[in-house]
Order: C-alpha cells, then structure tokens, then sequence
C-alpha cells in the first residue's frame, strides 16, 4: 500500500517535472530566454589595440572605432572580423598614434550572415599591426558582443 502511494507520487511529479522541462527547453528554442538580450555591449580579450566603440547594423555593415593602448606608434595593418562561419575583413593600412583613437571606419559587411535586428551576437576580431619603432608585426584579438542595431 505504501509502495503504491510512492510510485502514484513520483509518477505525477515525474510528469509534471517533464512537462516543465519541455516548456523550458521550448521557450529557450525559441529566443525567449536569449542572454544576449538582457546584457549590452560588451568587449573582451583586447590588450593593445582596443575597440574604444563598435556597431553591427541591420544590413551587416560592422563598424568599428580602435584605440592604441601599446604604449608606442602603430601602423594597423589589418583587421579581420568572424560572426559565425563568415569572416569578413579590412587591409587598409593606417597609422595610430600611441594613445589615440582612430576615426570610426568600417571592417566590412557580413550581408546575409547577420543576425535579425534586436538579436545578440558575438563577434570574433583580429587585429594585425606592426610596432613602428620596432618594426615587429603583433596579432591582438578579442571578442564584441552585443545586439544588432
């Protein structure tokens, strides 16, 4: 009698448990519980070359403001950009002065890889540039994430 009235407990519990455990998983599917959309904008991983301000439009157009933190002059040599499986990149050579920042410019557009307005992302960056006083090349690189404007 008692077995009996343990296995019927667990029983509607374990369903119960089960049907919530589906719900969730559902609404997680779906994007309603997407992290993304809760935190703002976020970069990590930058040591010398900081991104100082970046933005990921609508139309995939990724643009990106940098700072020289190397402690010398620097000369970007260029910049890739990874969202997903897509790379895109930008070999314009420029100068950064040690310790300015760089006008705002545009790395490329990831077009059809980009994610719906509102939506999260996580960009991968590497940014390629050679110490002018030494001449030596330096990969820094780092993580955006944010939401597509």
């Amino acid at each position: 009698m008692k077995a009996q009235a343990a296995l019927d407990f667990l029983m509607t519990y374990g369903w119960a448990l089960l049907i919530v455990v589906l719900v969730v998983g559902a609404l997680f599917a779906l994007g309603i519980f997407d992290i993304g959309t809760f935190m703002g904008n976020k970069t990590s991983g930058f040591t010398q070359i900081g991104v100082s301000g970046y933005k990921l439009a609508s139309d995939g157009m990724l643009t990106l403001k940098l700072k020289n933190l190397a402690g010398t002059n620097v000369n970007i040599t260029s910049i890739n950009a990874t969202l997903g499986v897509t790379t895109i990149g930008n070999s314009t050579l420029f100068a950064l002065s040690n310790g300015r920042e760089s006008a705002i410019f545009s790395v490329g557009n990831f077009s059809s890889a980009t994610p719906s307005a509102g939506s999260s992302y996580s960009i991968r960056v590497e940014i390629h540039y050679n110490d002018t006083s030494s001449g030596f090349s330096y990969l820094d690189s780092g993580t955006l994430v944010g939401k597509v404007n």
